[in-house]
């Protein structure tokens, strides 16, 4: 049926194109016309003036009139002479637009052809109806709940639609659990999380006060901190945004991996406002001998001789992993010496405490910064 169409299209083109063609035929047939009028009003203006009808200055007005039409007569024929000129053109065009019409029609433009961008993403495309599938079920089970579903179920339905950037669900879906008794900080967080990315990443007054309610369960918990400090940036003080962000690191008891974070968004303040950059050293003078060698301390030792660096980071390597042996809950430690594996090339090694690190990391909630500061440096070692 679609052939029957397109040869109906084709034919109308082909009949529009060569019906150019007869009329500029007829427009020459014409302009010949006219010039043989125009020239015997030139003879009949001197029969009429040898007549003495007409006087001799009206006999010369009119036939100057006459030789300007003439004149003109003969510049619109040599126009339409020179367009008939490309009748082959125009007719060669008649005959092959249909043509190349047809032929990349059958190579890219068949019904028959599978769409090859689709055909590409078929599998993502599964993939993606099977999760929203799975989602759907997951809810129509907690709604059908009696008891208002688990919390666990909840967390887990709003986890999948932050992953889908269905960001409303995600934030109805937490909000279901965060006035239930069992409601920790984690859950509050990531309900507020959900409510900023709904509003791609302004904070409103809903998830303000969630944030706050974050805060009072624990106002030495990192995540509610981070948000407020993010909050403080949104209202345009900087300096105060930055200046809670630097009290959190000074009152931490130890080196942790949300630090980095920390370190980063105040840095980023402080360009703002003019304030020098700062690092974990200005608040852990004696890091690295308390925590162990970081990747650049190891770097730093491949000016020494072979035994000087083997000595060198050897015995700083050891000492970290003596002491992670009786702290095996530092997630910090274990970050470190992966890192100083890496660089020292015992791959083995340095996998082995990546993934006790990981371990550590993956336990933490998903709101909390440090686990995405740890994450991210797990992904830079070397494996």
């Amino acid at each position: 049926m679609i052939w029957l169409v397109l040869c109906a299209m084709a034919s109308i083109t082909v009949l529009l194109f060569l019906s150019g063609l007869y009329r500029t035929g007829e427009v020459l047939n014409r302009k010949d016309g006219a010039l043989v009028i125009l020239k015997d009003q030139l003879s009949e203006i001197d029969t009429d003036q040898e007549r003495n009808l007409i006087s001799v200055t009206e006999a010369e007005a009119a036939r100057v009139e006459i030789k300007r039409r003439i004149l003109a007569a003969g510049r619109l024929a040599t126009r339409e002479s020179s367009r008939a000129s490309g009748r082959s053109t125009i007719f060669a065009s008649a005959i092959a637009t249909p043509l190349v019409a047809f032929a990349l029609y059958s190579q890219i433009g068949s019904p028959q052809i599978e769409s090859q961008p689709l055909a590409s993403r078929a599998s993502e495309t599964q993939q993606a109806a099977n999760l929203s599938e799975l989602t759907q079920r997951l809810k129509t089970r907690l709604e059908a709940d009696e008891s208002g579903g688990p919390s666990d179920g909840w967390v887990l339905l709003g986890q999948t639609y932050m992953r889908m950037a269905r960001y409303d669900d995600a934030a109805d879906a937490f909000e279901r659990v965060t006035f239930r008794d069992n409601a920790d900080i984690s859950t509050l967080l990531l309900y507020a999380e959900a409510l900023i990315a709904a509003e791609n990443g302004i904070v409103t007054p809903q998830a303000e006060s969630v944030i706050e309610r974050a805060s009072a369960m624990d106002p030495d918990d990192p995540g509610p901190i981070f948000y407020r400090a993010r909050i403080l940036e949104q209202d345009g003080i900087p300096d105060e945004a930055r200046a809670l962000l630097i009290e959190r690191l000074e009152r931490a008891d130890r080196a942790y991996p949300w630090m980095e974070l920390f370190l980063s968004v105040a840095n980023r303040l402080g360009e703002q406002i003019g304030e020098n950059p700062v690092a974990l050293a200005d608040f852990f003078p004696d890091s690295r001998d308390a925590r162990g060698p970081r990747a650049a301390d190891v770097e730093a030792a491949q000016d020494m001789s072979v035994e000087e660096r083997s000595a060198f980071v050897r015995s700083m390597v050891d000492r970290l992993a003596a002491r992670l042996a009786d702290d095996p809950d530092d997630l910090e430690g274990w970050l470190r010496l992966a890192e100083a594996y890496s660089v020292l090339g015992d791959f083995d090694a340095a996998q082995n405490a990546a993934d006790k690190a990981r371990s550590l990391a993956e336990s933490l909630p998903e709101t909390d910064p440090t686990r995405a500061a740890a994450t991210a440096r797990l992904d830079r070692i070397k494996k």
